[in-house]
């Protein structure tokens, strides 16, 4: 490990490492999808494996562009606003029998910035995102409050505002219908999200309540171990789903 704490740049190679192996799983996982349609081979095992996987994947990018980005105790953050995003598409496909995507989403535009940006890093160096955004971008000099912090938390807060918070929008709003149509009960169907807020409320009070700044020492072993619990909660979330 180049960077235990996710603030040291590592050589390049590994940013374009990361961008690679980062374009190859989405290739993969797009094939995957594309030849089980075409052979009709799907199945409730086979999207119980892709998205459990998928769940996985969230913890280890995360660590990965904390890697490139140098986010240091951020890189928890950049986990929550990709888990987020997953879970809820997950409950809304319980919902609506469909994974509906908007025209811009994340396994598709998402991962291709995300690997660009990876791309990006082993040209310019990793220290470009730890400096002012009005330094990386001159041209955004202008813009009033994120000019003056650093890049990559600049990021963080762009992806919330223009790509997190629409998302959730999306995915309560199509709930909403189904419900609505079914005579069901909103509270209900939201109650069924509180084991993965139960799971993020006590990471972030235990990292509070530490002494030891547990996210900003062991960011790897606090994502990883974060992320195991929360591909436990969507192997779980989908055998339910299975089953009703």
């Amino acid at each position: 490990i180049y960077s235990p704490r996710l603030d040291l740049s590592p050589p390049r190679w590994v940013h374009f490492a990361h961008g690679l192996l980062l374009f190859l799983y989405q290739t993969f996982d797009a094939v995957d999808g594309k030849q089980a349609r075409r052979t009709n081979s799907s199945s409730p095992l086979g999207e119980l494996f892709d998205h459990g996987c998928d769940a996985l994947a969230c913890a280890l990018e995360a660590l990965a562009f904390g890697n490139t980005a140098l986010c240091a105790r951020s890189t928890f953050w950049f986990w929550v606003i990709s888990a987020i995003p997953f879970y809820g598409a997950t409950w809304e496909h319980y919902f609506t029998n469909t994974l509906i995507l908007p025209a811009i989403n994340g396994p598709t535009e998402g991962l291709m910035l995300i690997y660009v940006a990876h791309f990006f890093t082993a040209i310019v160096g990793a220290e470009w995102w730890a400096q002012q955004l009005g330094k990386s971008l001159p041209f955004l000099n202008w813009v009033p409050f994120l000019h003056g912090i650093p890049t990559n938390r600049a990021v963080l807060f762009l992806m919330i505002a223009f790509a997190v918070i629409p998302t959730i929008i999306f995915n309560v709003q199509n709930v909403y219908k189904v419900v609505q149509a079914r005579n069901g009960s909103m509270l209900l169907a939201l109650a069924m999200l509180y084991p993965f807020a139960v799971l993020l409320g006590g990471v972030v009070v235990w990292d509070y309540l530490s002494p030891s700044d547990l996210i900003g020492n062991y960011p790897y072993l606090v994502i990883l171990g974060t992320g195991l619990a929360f591909g436990f909660l969507v192997f779980d979330e989908l055998d339910f789903f299975f089953n009703n």
